[in-house]
C-alpha cells in the first residue's frame, strides 16, 4: 500500500474515533485531537512535504465533518504546524516515544493558538478553551500519540523482518 493510502485510512480511522467520543462526551474536539495526532505521525515519518499534505487533509476533514461554518481553518493551521515539525523531524533525532510525545503536546497547544487566531482574523467565533483545558488537551494528546506511534512503530518494525 502506497503512503497516500496508509494516510487516508489513517484519517478514517480519525473520523471514527471523533465520532465514537461524540457519543461518549459532548464536544470530544476539547479533549483529544485524533486529526493532529495523525498529521503529526506524517510529519515525523515522512517529513514536511508528507505532513503538509496529510495535515491539510485531515483538517479539511476535520472542518467538513466537525467544524463549524468556515472551511479551512484546521486545515491551514494543521498545515503550519505539521510544516514545523517536518522541519523539526529533519534537523533532529526524534525516536524514542518520550521525544514523539512531547512533539504532539507542543503541536497540539500551537494548533490550538493558530486556531484561535485564524478564527479572530476571519471574524469566526470559537469556544476558546481556557489554559487547563488546553493543558489538559495537550497531556491527552501526547500521552495517546506516544502510545500510538510506539505501537504504529513496533508494528512497522515486525513487518521489515
Amino acid at each position: 500500500m502506497t503512503r497516500a493510502a496508509w494516510t487516508a485510512l489513517a484519517i478514517a480511522g480519525a473520523v471514527l474515533v471523533e465520532t465514537a467520543l461524540g457519543y461518549l462526551v459532548a464536544s470530544p474536539g476539547r479533549y483529544l485531537d485524533p486529526f493532529l495526532l495523525v498529521a503529526v505521525y506524517c510529519a515525523l515519518a515522512g517529513g514536511e512535504t508528507h505532513g503538509m499534505l496529510a495535515g491539510a487533509a485531515a483538517g479539511w476533514v476535520q472542518d467538513a465533518l466537525f467544524g463549524g461554518r468556515v472551511l479551512g481553518i484546521s486545515a491551514l493551521s494543521k498545515l503550519l504546524v505539521c510544516f514545523g515539525v517536518g522541519v523539526g523531524a529533519g534537523r533532529f533525532m526524534i525516536v524514542s516515544a518520550a521525544a514523539r510525545a512531547f512533539v504532539v503536546l507542543l503541536a497540539t497547544v500551537a494548533d490550538a493558538l493558530l486556531v484561535a487566531w485564524l478564527a479572530s482574523v476571519f471574524s469566526v467565533e470559537t469556544v476558546p478553551l481556557s489554559p487547563l483545558a488546553l493543558a489538559s488537551r495537550a497531556t491527552l494528546n501526547a500521552l495517546a500519540g506516544g502510545i500510538l506511534f510506539a505501537l504504529v512503530e513496533r508494528r512497522l518494525r515486525s513487518e521489515r523482518r
